[in-house]
């Protein structure tokens, strides 16, 4: 009889590192040579931004976008038209072509957009509840929805990056260059089944699979990425243990993370999370879902009308250019005016009507009625920071958050920024300081994509060694099904079985051994390592197994300690 200890380096220390993958959502290849470029995507459930560098180039930003023209645009829609057959007819911007037919009710296309958020079965269940015509028949719709669109925006980056190197039908020039793609994880997606999920849609969409070097990684959550973004490029003069709050407020979430410079090195800089990141379904589509109502409730209330105004106007309106420049430029001086006029594209200039509130062809809102539409979001966005300002003083932290930075496209709002700066300056918190700052970060709506790309710069100019993100929270418990000598007073009504070895000895089966618990700080710079001891027969010299891998989303306290335990939620096996 022989017992074979298992070293660091052994089979089961692999199950470990997936572990330490499950919690941060990366691939465990540590740190390889540099590639020859690193993409970044931050799939939005209303916008979508790419962008790329090499070791030797600074960031690049994807602007080139089809059916955008000259304007430069930096994301693209979210956006899918499809034929009555099920085939794609056109995405991003090239959907404002396909607008009018498929936007008209029982016309030949039907238009998809904010499928992203519908992976996640709980919201499209919710969704569905409510009633949502336009969500998803199913998860794997959803998941679908998100595969076509990816695999239009792999080949326009693909595209875009050979001609920009010269690459572009040379050879091999892209299949053979070493290509990393990075992708952020929304903050709300806390299952990794819906991770493992997203990962398998982007291998299909084409995303590190094209070349013998390419990869492609789910890499740090929005709320990371951003606050990374803000520690390395913000104009702030952050002091050592400068304690600051990010706010990533987008199309269709807010994301927020509680952070503290623990490093100025201006090489190296680093921060730690000090509570778990987390997010809220606050964003601007709410916006123009209050917009809509608003707009049709004047339709309601004026039905003589119909005959001379555009089919499907609410939407229409909610879509237009000028729409999204109001809501984008308003709190800014120049745009705080009593009245705002949005042209109704298809109405006759000279066309008014009192009831309806529209004057020569254009609707006219009151900038009361613009406020009802944004302060909802800012309220919601409030309770959450004092959430966590609220989770200092519980935890009895001394910390106090100096300041409030702002991105996404919500949180580049002039008026959300100046609303939040007034409440908090106003109703002070004892865990925020006097004169909290709420500042805008630089490129608001491009902060996630140039966070992913700034934090794996900062790694490989380290050689590895130095993630922006020092220390991470774990979101949920992370464990390893093991086996445990059978103790009468503990493992009641537990699956026994004999030793092979021992006569007389028994082992108590399916029990957890929990090796991240939620709330743990994590290091994400060191690999998590426990050793485990297997029992060989003298005749055996080698043998493989399996690991099962288990998570939960229970508190700490409420964790089982055998996979048999009636808790609810019960943990979930990942591998």
């Amino acid at each position: 009889m022989q017992k074979a200890h298992l070293p660091q380096k052994s089979v089961f220390s692999t199950a470990c590192l997936d572990i330490y993958q499950a919690v941060h959502h990366t691939d465990l290849n540590m740190y390889p040579n540099s590639p020859n470029i690193v993409v970044s995507v931050d799939l939005g459930t209303t916008y979508t931004g790419v962008a790329w560098m090499t070791p030797k180039t600074p960031i690049q930003v994807i602007s080139d976008w089809p059916g955008s023209g000259d304007r430069g645009e930096r994301k693209v829609p979210t956006t899918l038209v499809y034929n009555a057959n099920g085939t794609l007819s056109s995405w991003g911007f090239m959907c404002a072509d396909d607008e009018l037919e498929a936007g008209v009710p029982g016309g030949a296309k039907l238009r998809r957009e904010f499928f992203k958020i519908f992976m996640d079965a709980d919201t499209l269940a919710d969704a569905q509840q409510q009633g949502l015509t336009s969500a998803p028949q199913s998860v794997y719709e959803a998941q679908q929805f998100v595969t076509d669109f990816l695999q239009q925006v792999y080949v326009h980056v693909r595209e875009s990056i050979e001609t920009q190197i010269g690459r572009r039908g040379v050879g091999n020039g892209w299949t053979d260059l070493a290509v990393e793609f990075l992708f952020s994880v929304p903050t709300t997606w806390t299952s990794q089944s819906i991770v493992n999920s997203f990962k398998k849609v982007i291998r299909e969409a084409g995303f590190g699979v094209e070349g013998p070097k390419h990869s492609a990684q789910v890499d740090l959550t929005e709320a990371e990425a951003a606050a990374v973004a803000t520690l390395k490029t913000s104009a702030v003069s952050f002091s050592m243990g400068s304690v600051f709050l990010t706010v990533d407020a987008g199309g269709g979430t807010t994301d927020l993370a509680l952070m503290q410079v623990t490093s100025l090195n201006m090489a190296v800089p680093q921060m730690a999370s000090l509570h778990a990141v987390n997010g809220v379904g606050i964003g601007a589509t709410l916006i123009d879902r209050l917009f809509m109502r608003l707009v049709q409730r004047r339709l309601e209330a004026c039905s003589d009308a119909a005959a001379h105004i555009p089919p499907d106007l609410p939407l229409r309106l909610a879509r237009s250019h000028q729409f999204r420049t109001v809501k984008h430029k308003f709190g800014e001086r120049a745009y705080m005016q009593e009245l705002f006029r949005i042209p109704i594209e298809g109405l006759a200039y000279n066309f008014s009507h009192a009831g309806l509130g529209i004057e020569n062809g254009r609707m006219v809102f009151t900038l009361q009625e613009m406020q009802s539409l944004f302060d909802p979001q800012i309220e919601g966005i409030v309770n959450r920071i004092m959430g966590e300002l609220e989770w200092l003083r519980t935890m009895g932290h001394l910390h106090r958050v100096q300041y409030m930075v702002l991105s996404g496209g919500l949180g580049s709002s002039a008026y959300v920024r100046d609303q939040l700066q007034q409440r908090f300056l106003v109703h002070q918190h004892p865990n925020a300081s006097d004169q909290v700052a709420v500042i805008p970060c630089n490129d608001p709506q491009l902060v996630v994509v140039r966070g992913l790309l700034l934090d794996r710069q900062q790694r490989w100019e380290s050689g590895g060694a130095t993630s922006v993100l020092s220390t991470r929270i774990a979101r949920a418990s992370y464990g390893v099904i093991v086996q445990q000598i059978y103790v009468p007073a503990m493992h009641y009504n537990e699956d026994v079985r004999p030793d092979p070895f021992e006569p007389g000895k028994r082992w108590a089966l399916n029990q957890i051994q929990w090796l991240i618990k939620k709330g743990d700080q994590v290091n994400p710079n060191a690999f998590l390592v426990k050793s485990f001891q297997i029992r060989l027969a003298e005749t055996e010299t080698t043998r493989a197994w399996n690991s099962q891998i288990v998570v939960s989303h229970n508190a700490p306290s409420q964790l089982p300690s055998s996979m048999k335990q009636g808790w609810y939620p019960a943990p979930t096996t990942v591998m």
